[in-house]
């Protein structure tokens, strides 16, 4: 079976919000050559055979749907990590409960941005879904940073807040080759530390103005004011290493960092 792409479908104690992205994953054409992987990370709140029910509803719309169920909570960063093993599909997709595709030729034009860019990574637009109003990010200027200053923009998602969001960036499995995997230092957070490193290297990252996913605010690890406390030991690890691996950084950086560091270790 040849296989294009892998949509990865990642849940974690977040069963109950699966529906709006089940339905949207009903709704894709043209994914005859796309596999979806269903994969839950040791969930206690349901009981994880509910998974096969989704199978039977999704698998007439793709070439092939496996289930994976972890037996122990591995974390975001180890669990994508064992999906990029499974994964037979030349590119790779994400998607969670509360995330929905916004359109039914969503998945087939994220592969056709792909073939057309010849990128390792390919990062689009993402429609944050709030009570009442929504907004799209990230603006434009994230796609001339990455064009014409991945550095400088680097630098600034460093000292403020990353630009490039895993539900709405794709990989290559040949980005994993070249690059290598996610940094299992980490536990939750997946996306930001990875981007800075493959920036650090000069890695391309392509932007299309294509809008990966509905983005459901709320449904996710840290959301706002409410910060996971793992994603704040992540980023505070992350500091850490940057400052031992300072390549590409600005002097700016590197004393925002510094004085980061030095404040935590005055606080403890």
């Amino acid at each position: 079976m040849d296989i294009k792409a892998t949509v990865l479908f990642v849940l974690y104690n977040n069963f109950d919000k699966a529906e709006p992205t089940v339905r949207s994953l009903e709704e894709q054409f043209d994914c005859s050559s796309v596999e979806l992987i269903i994969s839950d990370d040791c969930s206690k709140s349901y009981d994880t055979s509910m998974l096969q029910g989704l199978k039977e509803r999704l698998s007439h719309n793709f070439a092939d749907v496996r289930i994976n169920t972890n037996e122990v909570n591995m974390g975001s960063v180890a669990h994508l990590n064992k999906l990029f093993s499974m994964v037979r599909g030349k590119y790779i997709i994400f998607c969670s409960p509360g995330d929905s595709f916004p359109n039914a030729s969503a998945i087939s034009r994220i592969i056709k941005e792909f073939d057309n860019s010849g990128a390792l990574i390919l990062t689009g637009r993402r429609c944050d879904c709030y009570a009442g109003h929504s907004k799209i990010r990230p603006g434009l200027l994230t796609a001339l940073g990455l064009k014409f200053c991945p550095l400088i923009l680097m630098n600034y998602m460093i000292r403020r807040h990353n630009l490039i969001s895993s539900c709405c960036t794709a990989y290559s499995k040949g980005l994993f080759e070249k690059y290598g995997i996610l940094d299992e230092d980490y536990r939750l957070l997946d996306d930001f530390p990875f981007i800075v490193s493959l920036l650090q290297r000069g890695c391309r990252i392509a932007f299309t103005k294509e809008i990966f996913l509905n983005h459901e605010m709320g449904s996710g690890v840290s959301t706002g004011e409410n910060i996971n406390p793992l994603i704040l030991k992540d980023l505070e690890l992350m500091q850490e290493k940057l400052l031992k691996e300072p390549a590409g950084l600005s002097k700016a950086t590197v004393r925002y960092l510094k004085d980061a560091v030095s404040s935590r270790v005055r606080n403890s």
